[in-house]
């Protein structure tokens, strides 16, 4: 097969690739705040390996080697800059998949009882009895102790 040929199924692949993804977030994340923000990332990155794919395929990065070698490297230092932010957003996703938590749920966490009042992709908001607001980091959140006063929920 000739190049032209394998670019074609490969951006044909990517188009899937980003469609399913979009529908899985939309569907099975609808309700997380911030799940856009996801889905932009995976879109960047999506593109980004397909930029890479196809500059490579038809010799277009020869000339420009040292320049890519330099955004590696920027993306190694932004990666490790942004490394509890991802550890926040891949824990989010965790809390939210996990049915054993909800908005309306009251935790004590570090010794502080509050009341859960929105499960975000990168932090849990709560509220305590004297109506102070609390801000828990989601990795915070799933690396240490917390203990759950499930919210009644009617049974029909």
């Amino acid at each position: 097969m000739s190049d032209i040929y394998l670019a074609v199924i490969s951006l044909a692949i990517t188009a899937v690739l980003y469609f399913i993804t979009r529908q899985v977030i939309n569907n099975k994340l609808q309700d997380l705040q911030g799940s856009d923000k996801l889905l932009g990332m995976l879109l960047i990155f999506i593109t980004l390996g397909e930029a890479i794919y196809l500059g490579t395929t038809f010799g277009l990065f020869d000339l420009a080697l040292e320049v890519i070698t330099s955004i590696g490297a920027a993306a190694v230092v932004i990666g490790i800059a942004l490394q509890n932010q991802l550890k926040n957003i891949i824990s989010g996703i965790g809390i939210f998949l996990n049915p054993q938590i909800n908005v309306g749920d009251k935790i004590e966490f570090d010794y502080v009882r509050c009341q859960i009042t929105g499960l975000h992709l990168t932090k849990v908001v709560a509220v305590t009895n004297d109506g102070s607001k609390i801000i828990i980091p989601n990795h915070k959140l799933s690396e240490e102790m917390v203990e759950i006063f499930p919210k009644k929920r009617h049974v029909s």
